[in-house]
């Protein structure tokens, strides 16, 4: 009795410990590392949902400016909006938005690790900056003739990717898993092996196992799915947000459905050995199901 009812808190530890193992690589492999994360979003500069975000705030704040001047000529919203676009398209958006994720990072880790001075914005969310494209908007603003065009080049505008105050409430969760390192995915083998170990019949041990830790994987992906919302839910682009979310999660995404899938076959073939054995024993044959 009490074997089993080791081999069974055993099986279950092991099932919580897997998705948190994926969770401590994906948080030391990608969230913690501000080179891989900036690899990881910098493809998203060429994104058509980034693209038109970062079009619409950029050009909302360059029209503003040269119609409060009092000098915009008539069309001024057409001939903003095709060099906003053209820059945006160009290799000058994509080095902005490389170092402004850079900068980013260090908000999200700010948050994450509770430091008292993050330069979030005035809403408290965390953004990736984009004034570095005002350069090049108001040199081609200027080319085309614009009046006070130069001052263009001055603007700052911002995409909010990520609520500060959503992004706070994962930060034990955060700081242990970070802490965490290798740990938890050497005591989640651990638990597997002592679970199979003291197990009296490993083939329906195994089929239980695998079971339960793809239950547990299909507890993070919900839980996965809801951070994605919650964090986005009141952002002004929350399409562009969304995508940033979407390509930094994927890789955890990836190690979850290769889990899944394989802990399914495993569970699959341990369930059909042990019906086989099941009836070989039934019919007089030896019990091999324990090994």
């Amino acid at each position: 009795m009490v074997r089993t009812a080791l081999t069974g808190l055993l099986g279950l530890l092991a099932a919580v410990l897997l998705p948190l193992s994926l969770l401590s690589i994906w948080v030391n492999g990608v969230v913690s590392d501000t080179d891989t994360y900036v690899d990881t979003v910098a493809p998203l500069a060429d994104d058509e949902v980034v693209q038109a975000a970062a079009v619409d705030e950029i050009e909302r704040a360059t029209v503003q400016l040269i119609a409060g001047s009092g000098t915009a000529p008539p069309g001024v919203g057409i001939l903003v909006h095709a060099v906003v676009t053209r820059v945006v398209a160009s290799p000058a958006f994509r080095t902005a938005w490389v170092t402004a994720n850079r900068i980013a990072h260090d908000q999200v880790i700010g948050v994450l690790e509770g430091r008292r001075e993050v330069a979030l914005d005035d809403q408290g969310r965390v953004t990736i900056e984009l004034g570095g494209v005002y350069a090049a908007v108001a040199d081609a603003l200027a080319a085309q003739g614009l009046p006070g065009a130069r001052r263009v080049a001055a603007l700052d505008a911002s995409i909010p990717v990520m609520d500060a105050d959503g992004l706070a409430r994962a930060r034990r969760g955060y700081q242990l898993l970070d802490a965490s390192g290798f740990w938890l995915p050497f005591g989640w083998m651990v638990a597997v092996l002592l679970t199979l170990l003291l197990a009296r019949r490993r083939l329906a041990a195994s089929a239980g196992l695998a079971i339960g830790s793809v239950l547990a994987l299909g507890v993070l992906a919900l839980g996965l799915w809801v951070a994605r919302g919650v964090l986005t839910r009141d952002l002004p682009q929350r399409g562009a947000a969304r995508q940033v979310w979407d390509v930094v999660t994927a890789s955890l995404w990836h190690q979850l459905e290769l889990a899944a899938a394989l802990l399914a076959v495993v569970a699959l073939v341990a369930a059909l050995l042990a019906a086989v054995r099941g009836r070989g024993t039934a019919s007089g044959a030896p019990d091999s199901g324990s090994f």
